[in-house]
């Protein structure tokens, strides 16, 4: 497989333009490099930076350089099992690729039940690589006692992540429910002023949203861990809350593109410069993140799964000789 095929196979895999994703990666390894402003010892340039490095390209490795086996071992065997369901999926005859999932012009998606199980399980193949990234790294400064950080390190296990959108402590703050409530307007849109899903091979509405679950509580934990939890926490400590507020937002916007249900690349730094605000507002625990994370993107997803196709009024379409 060459260079452009590898790209164009994981821009599939994954559901955003590969390009965006390697234009993540390279700021994300040129501050690990060290081509930063500051080049303070403890920078993400550090042990604990590579430890994180590490365990983005290969989960498991940098959990191996903090001389954690056993940890190494959870985090690629989680990879490797998702990724083997991903391919299994892929490659039944029903799957419905990226490309003819969405219809961008009419705003209807196109789903079936293989076609949502190999959804949940790249979201989870490609959370496992962030949450892998973000566990070595939080590990790697508890190792050192967390010293020369000027961030303190609160290390938050996928069961607390989980169990948070749930937990009714965050789902009682007005940082919490603002959001949500923003994201829940969407359920009243009609038909016509919404995306639609086209249930195929005899699946129920009811059954489509319950893929949206654990597909997006792998999101919300994955992206959390990585966007707010490494890369929020860090840059805050290289170059101050603001800037690194700044500068963790812009990436996280890099990584959106507006394809299919996914925001913009605008819209997507404004939300994580909120997550992150919210992330540093919590002495930089990410829960109550991963809660907001979670409900929105369950809330945007029902909405499009309310309206069939039919549902809609006819659409005429005039065109000029222009």
């Amino acid at each position: 497989m060459n260079s452009t095929d590898w790209l164009i196979y994981w821009k599939n895999q994954l559901g955003f333009k590969a390009t965006t994703a390697l234009n993540c990666l390279l700021l994300f390894f040129m501050l690990l490099a060290g081509i930063s402003p500051t080049a303070q010892a403890a920078a993400i340039g550090s042990p604990a930076g590579w430890a994180a490095a590490g365990s983005l390209i290969l989960p498991g490795s940098g959990q191996l350089y903090n001389h954690q086996p056993v940890r190494a071992a959870g985090h690629f065997s989680t990879f490797l099992g998702a990724g083997v369901a991903v391919s299994y999926y892929h490659d039944r005859g029903d799957f419905i690729e990226f490309d003819d999932r969405y219809d961008e012009d009419e705003e209807i998606i196109s789903t079936n039940r293989t076609t949502e199980r190999a959804e949940v399980a790249e979201r989870v193949m490609l959370s496992s690589m962030f949450y892998s990234s973000y566990d070595a790294y939080m590990q790697r400064r508890l190792l050192q006692d967390n010293l020369g950080y000027r961030t303190p390190v609160h290390y938050e296990s996928i069961q607390e992540l989980a169990l948070a959108p749930f937990n009714r402590e965050y789902l009682t703050r007005w940082t919490t429910l603002v959001p949500i409530g923003i994201a829940a307007s969407a359920l009243t849109l009609g038909a016509d002023d919404s995306w639609v899903t086209e249930r195929r091979d005899g699946m129920t509405r009811d059954e489509a949203a319950a893929y949206q679950f654990p597909k997006h509580g792998a999101v919300a934990i994955g992206e959390e861990a990585f966007f707010r939890g490494v890369l929020n926490n860090s840059f805050s400590h290289q170059w101050g809350e603001t800037w690194g507020l700044a500068a963790s937002s812009l990436t996280f916007g890099l990584a959106h593109t507006g394809e299919g249900l996914s925001a913009d690349a605008g819209v997507a730094t404004a939300f994580g410069a909120y997550l992150g605000w919210v992330h540093q507002r919590n002495d930089y625990r990410m829960a109550e993140s991963v809660a907001i994370h979670f409900w929105w993107n369950v809330f945007v997803s029902l909405a499009a799964l309310r309206h069939d196709p039919e549902d809609r009024t006819a659409r005429v379409a005039i065109e000029l000789p222009f």
